[in-house]
């Protein structure tokens, strides 16, 4: 067996154990169909998304058919910021200067905002911004704008910090702010982690096709956009594994009852 045989082997005996648990607590040993189900999850989707096995059945009930119509669901629930799972509205303010900070802090705010082409960008504001505000924990992607308000890349703004901070680096706030300023397009996508408009989500994609955009790229968080290509939010690849999940719950008792 290799590693990732163990793991899910490992995974699977843990939450079985956990149900077995419970059940103790209650003064009642039954391990159900259910159970078993529920504890296998994380082993079925992982060897039926990458082929491995076609579908696998307890009876009645078809793991590969729940499965593939859990997927095909669309994400639009989640992508609206009302919901909040497994996509989420960041918080973003514009960039207006240095006496912001407070305020952003204050708002815990995830991303910030910036505009290519504008000329309100000054380096070592710009290096003050992502050093105060990344020395707490939720400020998290860069988000780039074209001038018309669509979408052009979001990056690691954690990642950006630790690149300006070593005075080596091929990227410092000041070669930044001169290809905010200037457009330029090419440069800014070298950012560390930058995810571009054509590599982004929308909420009409389903949750199988989200998935699989995140495993091709080697990420675990996509930018969410509307039809007009504007940004709307992120989508976390744990939250959507874990609404997927739900959908196969919730399918499989359906078609149990």
């Amino acid at each position: 067996m290799n590693n990732e045989s163990w793991i899910f082997l490992a995974a699977f005996l843990l939450i079985l154990a956990l149900m077995v648990g419970l059940r103790l607590r209650n003064s009642k040993f039954e391990v159900k169909t259910t159970d078993i189900i529920l504890a296998l999850f994380p082993l079925v989707i992982y060897l039926l998304q990458s082929g491995k096995i076609k579908e696998l059945s307890f009876g009645d009930l078809t793991i590969k058919t729940a499965f593939v119509e859990a997927s095909g669901s669309k994400i639009e629930s989640q992508v609206a910021p009302l919901t909040g799972l497994p996509s989420r509205k960041i918080s973003m303010d514009p960039k207006r200067g240095v006496g912001e900070i407070p305020q952003l802090i204050a708002k815990k705010t995830e991303g910030l905002k910036f505009y290519l082409n504008y000329p309100g960008y000054y380096g070592p504001a710009i290096k003050e911004y992502i050093t105060e505000l990344t020395r707490h924990p939720f400020l998290k992607y860069l988000i780039l704008e074209k001038e018309d308000g669509t979408f052009f890349g979001l990056a690691d703004a954690r990642a950006f910090n630790a690149l300006i901070a070593n005075r080596n680096a091929d990227i410092n706030p000041n070669k930044f702010a001169d290809w905010l300023i200037q457009g330029n397009e090419d440069e800014l996508r070298t950012l560390p982690g930058f995810i571009s408009q054509s590599q982004a989500v929308y909420s009409t994609m389903d949750k199988g096709q989200v998935l699989q955009r995140m495993e091709d790229l080697n990420v675990d968080v996509l930018p969410s956009l509307s039809a007009d290509k504007k940004f709307v939010g992120v989508v976390d690849r744990s939250r959507l594994t874990a609404s997927l999940i739900i959908d196969v719950t919730h399918r499989l008792k359906k078609d149990k009852t």
